[in-house]
């Protein structure tokens, strides 16, 4: 989920012209680090620090307490470690000096919730860079995590968001003017009311395995950002996965070798596997409601560049989303 701008604005403006702040600092202090090895990484739905402890890479990962929830982030890394244990390539959470992996930490701009991973070996790919045979590596990778979660029966998915939370959400976010959008939610939420839910065709799911969450050594992909993980049927992973593949794409080739690797590592539901274009609907549903909640600022001159230009293409996203509806 994309973090309100409000909170990025804030946080960022502690951040210096050489990309290091004094609040990522404090909180790594949970942690420890090489002194004058943070800087800020990324700004989307956390924010991503890179730092190094005994000249050893890591990545700080928080968020503003009213972002997230702490149980949910404590069940995440629960995950994390079950999977790692069978030896999938994961970004694995990192114990503080305290023996926790998630921190919550006071500061002068807020509470915290903050946790640190290894950093994984590889490259990061553009979805037009992939060869053919990459798709079914790709599709492979989401195949065997799936086929590990399904085997994850001791753990509790109590804390982890339904399909039924999302969209639930969706409804709450939406004000009565967005008409289009709220008629788009009924077909959506009976539509999924009357799916087949199953041992095999629904449970935890990454939620976000695109391109930029996984890291590529060779033909291993390491995998990473499991925080919106939750529970969904497996074909949905697929959809969300393959977002930036057009409905027309979904008969080519890449798809088809995604789909190939997918199914030499677990099952799949091949009459769910058409609702594809359904489960896209889903992910453009609660995409419009996410950044609706983002854009929680207006346009001002006193804004940074940066903020101006960002907040402008999520006004056009939203835009474009909108007319989508209708």
């Amino acid at each position: 989920m994309m973090m309100k701008l409000s909170t990025m604005l804030k946080v960022a403006s502690t951040v210096d012209t050489e990309w290091r702040s004094p609040l990522a600092e404090k909180i790594l202090e949970r942690w420890g680090y090489d002194e004058g090895s943070v800087y800020a990484f990324r700004y989307s739905a956390n924010f991503i620090f890179i730092c190094k402890r005994n000249k050893q890479t890591y990545f700080l990962r928080f968020n503003e307490e009213s972002e997230k929830n702490v149980e949910a982030l404590e069940e995440e890394m629960k995950l994390l470690n079950t999977l790692a244990g069978l030896s999938l390539p994961i970004a694995k959470p990192v114990a503080s000096l305290t023996g926790k992996e998630v921190e919550a930490v006071e500061t002068e701009y807020g509470t915290y919730y903050a946790s640190v991973f290894e950093a994984l070996p590889g490259k990061q790919y553009e979805i037009a860079e992939l060869e053919l045979h990459q798709f079914v590596k790709w599709g492979s990778a989401l195949g065997k995590l799936h086929e590990s979660m399904k085997k994850l029966d001791g753990i509790s998915l109590v804390n982890r968001k339904t399909w039924r939370d999302h969209l639930h959400e969706v409804e709450q976010i939406l004000s009565n003017q967005e008409i289009a959008a709220k008629k788009e939610l009924q077909i959506l939420i009976s539509w999924a009311e009357n799916l087949p839910v199953t041992k095999d065709n629904f449970g935890i799911v990454h939620y976000d395995f695109e391109l930029d969450n996984l890291r590529w050594e060779g033909d291993q992909i390491g995998m990473l950002d499991f925080d919106d993980c939750s529970c969904y049927w497996y074909v949905a992973d697929i959809a969300f996965a393959l977002r930036d593949l057009d409905e027309k794409n979904m008969t080519n080739a890449n798809f088809v070798n995604f789909i190939k690797g997918y199914k030499t590592k677990t099952s799949l539901d091949d009459q769910l596997l058409e609702q594809l274009p359904m489960f896209q609907r889903v992910h453009n549903i609660t995409m419009f409601a996410k950044l609706l909640r983002s854009v929680d600022i207006q346009d001002a001159s006193e804004h940074p560049e940066w903020m101006t230009d960002l907040r402008g293409k999520l006004v056009k996203k939203i835009d474009d989303l909108r007319k989508s509806f209708e």
